[in-house]
């Protein structure tokens, strides 16, 4: 089935489930073809303006920009050789810096190989202006056998904020959540990665790194370790840099027609899809008055929650606000991306949405941009902002994932297995006969109810008999019933197993633990070969 408006079309993609298994499109990958194409797409809209910068030059900006941040980041906890040629093709992705899935860290395996492939620098965007979750991870206790799922914190809840806002609340639980982890997944994975990886995390805190970076400094120091070379950038660093800010600026200064291109886009993404929810893919940007909702964030210092910021043009000047207790005016005749730059000095944050995100990450800085299914699916509401707000072709991206499961002996119990055990139970009622094994078959009197059961079902009488044959067949399916009790009750245990091993199949084969519980090697080498194999 498929649907088409204006170039959105209806897409349903599904990560893998079994072991192993990886999805990336589009199929078979050709890297070097898609990023020629993409090159071509940015040659052709060389001379658009973005922010009033050509946009040849704001690519080049951008590019020089972030292979050297990338670098010089990177570079303070492992070496990393010498910069990079930032005429070489940029291979992009990014994502929160979580204890994630295998499946999110997959992509950071492929951009490597992809680098590789087209002799260019692999990035990973460490997206910390999302709001950082509980800080605690999904895991199990009990046993392989009586399993049970576990929530092991690494620190004590908090107040709500953006990964690069975080603070450690706790150190004691810091400090001893690897011990904790292995003493209660112990069962379950003998080495779990996570007794070598957190040295590195707690180093990184003591060095005075927030936690999403310690987070994402241990991931890539282990990336190297592995033999990848993917160099990290935390978006937090690329808000601050004028190529970025003359995005953001682009934006803000259009910022009514940008406001009727993304409602536009995000209301046919809706309508292609049946989505009736007016939060997904993204809510729409709001307006009142002279106010006009834009796809950024903005918190401060003293009240770091992420709120929505809005904006409005006057003749004094252009003055932003949250709608609440903050605002600001900025000089009508200044320097626009040099009056955002300042703010930071005021300790106020502006940061991107996911789709203004990727917007200017695909279109400004990359070659190629790696996503995963949740970003390959809202950015074709991104394709059709960048065609309709800025004029230009958009460029293609890659989706990839993968799943893996933790090398745990799982029942070999199915679905059919429980639904066929269901069947028996319910002819136990009403066919009994269907039900029945050996020793019923043998009882003395167990062939005579068959045959009365099977007389009465050949000479089926007409309505004004039917009450008095409708009792005669209750009664020996009755007395069948009694003569059944043991297989019954047999087939209720199993029923009860198979439900049992069903629930613990479930929980052993979820592809959502974090990658730390796996062991090293073992991930190390399935994630490698996928990420060779699709090339």
């Amino acid at each position: 089935m498929t649907a088409q408006v204006s170039g959105i079309q209806y897409q349903r993609i599904r990560a893998p489930r079994g072991h192993g298994e990886s999805l990336v499109t589009p199929r078979p990958l050709s890297p070097a073809a898609l990023v020629s194409a993409n090159r071509q797409r940015f040659h052709a809209a060389a001379t658009t303006s973005v922010g009033r910068v050509p946009f040849d030059s704001l690519r080049e900006e951008a590019r020089q920009g972030i292979v050297r941040l990338a670098y010089d980041f990177t570079q303070q906890y492992r070496d990393v050789g010498s910069l990079p040629d930032t005429s070489a093709p940029l291979i992009l992705s990014g994502h929160q810096p979580a204890l994630y899935h295998p499946g999110v860290w997959f992509k950071n395996f492929l951009i490597d190989r992809i680098a590789t492939n087209v002799s260019g620098t692999a990035i990973n965007v460490i997206v910390d202006n999302d709001t950082a979750p509980a800080p605690s991870i999904s895991a199990l206790s009990g046993t392989p056998g009586e399993p049970r799922p576990a929530r092991i914190a690494y620190d004590e809840p908090g107040p709500q904020q953006p990964w690069e806002m975080t603070t450690i609340h706790s150190l004691e639980m810091l400090r001893s959540f690897s011990k904790r982890t292995v003493e209660t997944f112990g069962k379950f994975v003998a080495d779990p990665m996570i007794v070598s990886f957190w040295p590195d995390v707690l180093a990184a805190i003591e060095a005075g790194k927030p936690l999403g970076q310690a987070f994402s400094q241990a991931r890539n120091q282990l990336e190297a370790e592995f033999g990848l070379n993917v160099l990290d950038v935390p978006l937090s660093q690329l808000c601050q840099t004028r190529w970025f800010l003359t995005m953001v600026g682009g934006i803000l200064e259009e910022a009514g027609r940008y406001r009727e291109i993304y409602n536009a886009c995000v209301n046919e993404y809706r309508m292609v899809h049946g989505i009736r929810s007016t939060s997904h893919p993204v809510p729409n940007l709001g307006a009142e008055g002279n106010w006009i909702e834009v796809p950024f964030w903005m918190w401060t210092e003293e009240n770091p929650r992420r709120r929505p910021l809005w904006i409005a043009h006057k003749e004094s000047g252009i003055r932003l606000s949250d709608r609440g207790d903050w605002h600001t005016k900025l000089a009508s005749d200044g320097d626009l991306v040099t009056e955002l730059q300042s703010l930071r000095a005021c300790r106020v944050y502006v940061r991107p949405r996911a789709l203004a995100t990727t917007t200017v990450l695909r279109l400004a800085a990359s070659d190629l941009f790696i996503h995963g299914i949740g970003g390959a699916k809202y950015d074709q509401v991104t394709d059709e902002i960048i065609r309709r707000f800025y004029f230009v072709q958009p460029p293609q991206f890659v989706t990839a994932t993968a799943s893996a499961l933790l090398p745990i002996p799982r029942p070999q119990a199915t679905e059919e297995d429980l639904l066929e055990i269901k069947r028996k139970l319910r002819d136990a009622d009403f066919n009994p006969e269907r039900v029945v094994d050996e020793a019923a078959i043998n009882a003395p009197d167990w062939a005579s109810l068959v045959a009365q059961k099977s007389d009465l079902l050949e000479n089926i009488p007409t309505l004004s008999e039917k009450s008095s044959w409708h009792r005669q067949l209750q009664e020996v399916n009755a007395a069948m019933r009694e003569r059944i009790t043991e297989p019954v009750a047999r087939l209720r245990i199993e029923r009860d197993q198979v439900a049992q091993q069903l629930q613990q199949e479930s929980l052993l084969a979820s592809r959502e633990f974090p990658f730390i519980l796996f062991p090293k090697d073992g991930l190390r080498n399935l994630l490698l070969d996928l990420a060779v194999k699709e090339l």
